[in-house]
């Protein structure tokens, strides 16, 4: 029998969010098991050149469910909307970013449609013929397997987890348009307040080189922001007690309390690897860690491990590639 898989889309000023390209990633790897039906859902006013792009980009067809009236995010509504949809459509799957707002409606859906909830999943295991969820317990510290049952279930996807997946297709899903109507909702939107960690270009780096304790003092960062100028379409990053101690702005804080990020490389400098900085960046594609310490933890994740005094490393790093791309 098909299944059906609902990915539900994020969009801010107009602006689709990316996120949406990783959960067709997972749904995809779903499909490798099980024969599987994807569609997006997105809530407000979009217009039609928007929506057969997203389509195109995607190769799904889109359920567009507008609410007059609706022009902000609103938890309540986008809740009583959802709701409203999802008992109208079935699903076995009900995926959403593990966002801000993915957090507020996802468990209050769960509790409407009687269906478990499984957030911040980070990877899909198959075995002995059954698909396993996998998140993160405690801070990072343990990982656990939550198995499917025969009712349907909603995920929220940890960001990073899964590369972005483009279709190659050349045609484009249907758009179907709903209309729901809703009242005033009991909370009020007053406005957004832009985030510290934007403007750091951490998001959209290839390469992050991020510093922690053991550069030592905060004169040494500029050591971390020299070696991330050895790459292309690379930014300086930072750990959590390096930004407290006022070493590096917010603005470059890897973590869950900072950006999550998922670049093609990552080289940690002088962090230890707590939970919080680890959650931030498991997602990159290969891991250097830099440290003095040979059992610091962050060598449980590193692709290459380097044993050595972080800030002499970084001079000689960077005059040998100096001296590299000096050579005719």
């Amino acid at each position: 029998m098909t299944k059906k898989i609902a990915l539900i889309i994020e969009h801010e000023n107009g602006n689709i969010k990316p996120s949406i390209y990783e959960l067709l990633s997972m749904a995809k790897r779903i499909s490798t098991r099980e024969e599987c039906e994807i569609f997006l859902v997105i809530i407000g006013e979009e217009s039609d050149k928007r929506l057969k792009s997203i389509s195109a980009n995607t190769g799904c067809d889109i359920y567009a469910v507008s609410t007059p009236g609706l022009k902000k995010y609103k938890g309540s509504l986008c809740k009583e909307i959802l709701l409203k949809f999802f008992c109208k459509e079935s699903f076995d799957y009900i995926c959403a970013p593990h966002s801000i707002s993915g957090m507020d409606y996802a468990p209050a859906l769960s509790i409407d449609l009687k269906a478990p909830c499984i957030t911040s999943v980070e990877d899909v295991l198959f075995e002995e013929g059954k698909i396993y969820f996998v998140r993160s317990m405690f801070g990072g510290k343990l990982s656990a397997k939550f198995a499917k049952g025969e009712c349907p279930v909603i995920l929220t996807i940890q960001p990073g987890s899964f590369k972005p997946f483009f279709s190659v297709k050349t045609d484009s899903g249907k758009v179907i348009k709903m209309v729901f109507e809703c009242g005033e909702g009991d909370i009020e939107f007053t406005g957004t307040r832009v985030s510290p960690s934007l403007g750091s270009e951490l998001d959209k780096a290839d390469v992050i080189v991020s510093g922690g304790r053991g550069i030592g003092e905060k004169e040494n960062y500029k050591y971390i922001e020299l070696m991330a100028k050895v790459f292309k379409r690379s930014a300086p990053g930072a750990s959590r007690p390096i930004c407290d101690y006022g070493w590096a702005t917010y603005s470059k804080q890897v973590g869950i309390t900072g950006t999550l990020v998922s670049p093609k490389l990552y080289i940690a400098c002088g962090i230890s690897g707590a939970s919080q900085h680890v959650e931030g960046m498991r997602g990159s594609q290969f891991i250097v860690a830099i440290n003095t310490d040979p059992d610091a933890p962050v060598f449980q994740i590193a692709d290459i491990c380097v044993v050595a005094d972080t800030i002499e490393f970084i001079r000689l790093f960077v005059k040998k590639a100096k001296n590299r791309n000096s050579l005719p």
